[in-house]
């Protein structure tokens, strides 16, 4: 899978994948991440300027759409085309999954106090948020993206059945999860765990798996 990102901060994307899981992938070529730097596509005579004030006035500086538009145009190949922003749908594991058979995306980083309308009128596929949260730059959401889909992958885990039992597979969040020593400072591991009885333990997983789900979807705001 290939993943084409247009970006300020090239730096962030190399760090990514030279540790860790995401390193072990990468070696294995089970995905690719090529950065362009949108400075290179600024304006003539604007220097590595890509951003100005917003029509209508206003606080802070807006991401321009023309070198967004050559950015796009330059690349060889096309993928579909991924904007990372507040107002996006929320990504979700359904949708993580439903983007995973892709051969590749192109995702667009935003900065500063925004995008150009015009880039989401006519430039891209996709307008996804992590939440309902303000970050100072759209890289760590494409890295979230790229970590989401990659890891469904087969081969990039170390189980094939890694993912499956997972927060938010099956519209269910993940059941608690316990290892050695069985007890500590007082704390024990659940009976049911040490019993030896898989079906028991299936059936207290996923009824753990309920009460949490639901506890979390009734709770008040913070």
């Amino acid at each position: 899978m290939k993943f084409q990102i247009l970006t300020l901060f090239p730096e962030r994307y190399t760090a990514y994948k030279e540790s860790g899981l995401p390193a072990r992938a990468h070696k294995k070529g089970l995905f690719e991440i090529n950065t362009v730097n949108l400075r290179d596509f600024a304006d003539p005579g604007r220097g590595d300027r890509i951003d100005d004030t917003p029509y209508g006035g206003g606080p802070g500086m807006v991401l321009e759409v023309s070198p967004i538009y050559r950015a796009l145009n330059q690349l060889t190949e096309k993928f579909p085309v991924v904007l990372f922003t507040p107002r996006g749908k929320k990504l979700n594991q359904k949708m993580v999954r439903s983007f995973s058979g892709r051969t590749g995306f192109t995702l667009i980083s935003g900065y500063y106090e925004g995008v150009d309308e015009r880039v989401a009128e006519h430039l891209v596929d996709y307008e996804i948020s992590l939440g309902d949260f303000i970050l100072g730059s759209g890289d760590l959401p494409a890295l979230c993206f790229i970590e989401s889909v990659t890891r469904l992958i087969p081969g990039y885990m170390g189980s094939p059945e890694s993912h499956i039992e997972e927060s938010n597979e099956n519209e269910l969040l993940e059941y608690p999860q316990y290892t050695k020593p069985a007890e500590f400072n007082g704390w024990k591991v659940p009976d049911v765990l040490l019993s030896g009885n898989h079906k028991l333990i299936r059936e207290w997983r996923m009824t753990k798996s309920r009460e949490i789900t639901e506890l979390r979807m009734n709770e008040n705001e913070f």
